[in-house]
């Protein structure tokens, strides 16, 4: 009986620093594709169960980021500390800024992942002040 060749497997390198931030942002978009939205009132559940709906965010590194928001010309108006659930059922939290167009009426919200990393949610135009009695 002759025997069996030995095929010998590579082992793969270790994740260098770029992959290992590369996993985390393709994480993150898992989680937010995946997630409930959180209320800053948790205590006061709605009657009815939320649903789960799938969101892209724009992520990357935050000078290029900054490089957008520097071509579309827009400036901070306002910030705040939000929160997000990644696929492991753990909540994380950041500052998200919003940064506005005063003529243009543009507006991104910016939320400062970690590292250097930033992430653009829902940008959008016919930014300004909510005026009773208007649809929305």
């Amino acid at each position: 009986m002759k025997a069996v060749p030995r095929v010998r497997i590579p082992v793969l390198p270790p994740l260098n620093t770029c992959m290992r931030k590369a996993v985390l942002i393709l994480g993150l978009l898992f989680w937010v594709a995946t997630t409930n939205t959180v209320l800053a009132q948790e205590e006061n559940k709605p009657t009815v169960p939320l649903v789960n709906l799938p969101v892209m965010l724009d992520c990357g590194p935050a000078e290029v980021i900054a490089e957008m928001l520097i071509e579309y010309e827009e400036v901070p108006v306002a910030q705040a500390t939000v929160m997000w659930r990644i696929p492991s059922g753990e909540y994380l939290s950041g500052p998200m800024t919003i940064f506005a167009h005063p003529e243009n009426k543009t507006v991104s919200f910016v939320i400062d992942i970690s590292n250097g990393y930033a992430c653009i949610a829902f940008p959008g135009k016919d930014f300004g002040p909510y005026l009773q009695g208007t649809k929305t």
